[in-house]
């Protein structure tokens, strides 16, 4: 990439006024600066987009080193369906479900 010294910012300069006159030119510089600022708001808006979406991504694949889990399933204790009153009533009934009839197929 080239770069741009002072001698070359003169001459450009010089070329804008000569091309748009002293009355425009501090409305063209006003613009320009206006738009270079917004296109530098919003580079830093999609960097700062892009960084935190690598911090997540990040956080995602470490795994997480806290107290083991226990395990929590409850096969050992006895399922209560109803109470009556003290007493505890464990339904210890299976539902039955019947097959559909299977359906014949009748030839002509």
């Amino acid at each position: 990439m080239p770069s741009i010294g002072p001698l070359e910012i003169l001459v450009v300069s010089v070329i804008a006024l000569i091309v748009f006159g002293p009355h425009r030119l501090p409305e063209i510089a006003r613009t320009v600066g206006k738009t270079l600022a917004e296109l530098k708001r919003m580079a830093t808006d999609v960097r700062a987009d892009f960084e935190e979406g690598m911090k997540v991504e990040d956080a995602e694949d470490e795994p997480v080193e806290d107290e083991p889990v226990e395990d929590e399933s409850v096969e050992d204790e006895p399922v209560e369906d109803e109470v009556a009153g003290d007493e505890v009533v464990e339904d210890e009934t299976e539902e039955i479900i019947p097959a559909p009839p299977a359906s014949r197929a009748t030839d002509g």
